[in-house]
């Protein structure tokens, strides 16, 4: 049996939010469990482990599963990134996948407060 080093309570923390981001962005996409692991080249319980916080990600699998999702990495590590995406798409209903645009949350606050500064621009002429 191997001698498992001991997890941190900040390395559990980050796996909550790596796995949960995981999720949020997985649902987004529309691709369930197995579909993601099918692309991924895993089973579907490793990628239930990832999401649960249970097992941590390598690096390789993050960067793989921010291609496979075509997001950006940094929003797997974003402990805001679910918050921020359902205040900015509140209301809206998603029947299909969320195209990967709508996934970067920084680019779509910057585009609507450059949108709400031409608005004030135009109402002051």
């Amino acid at each position: 049996m191997r001698n498992r080093a001991r997890i941190t309570p900040e390395a559990i923390k980050t796996n909550t939010i790596l796995g949960n981001n995981l999720r949020y962005i997985r649902n987004r996409r529309k691709l369930t469990l197995q579909r993601l692991a099918g692309l991924a080249g895993v089973r579907y319980q490793q990628i239930g482990k990832y999401e649960l916080g249970v097992d941590q990600m390598s690096a390789y699998r993050v960067l793989q599963f921010s291609q496979l999702l075509q997001c950006k990495v940094k929003y797997f590590f974003d402990p805001t990134y679910i918050d921020r995406m359902n205040g900015y798409h509140n209301g809206k209903a998603f029947f299909a996948a969320m195209k990967p645009e709508l996934l970067d949350i920084d680019q779509l606050q910057s585009d609507a407060a450059e949108a709400m500064d031409a608005a004030e621009v135009q109402a002051s002429l």
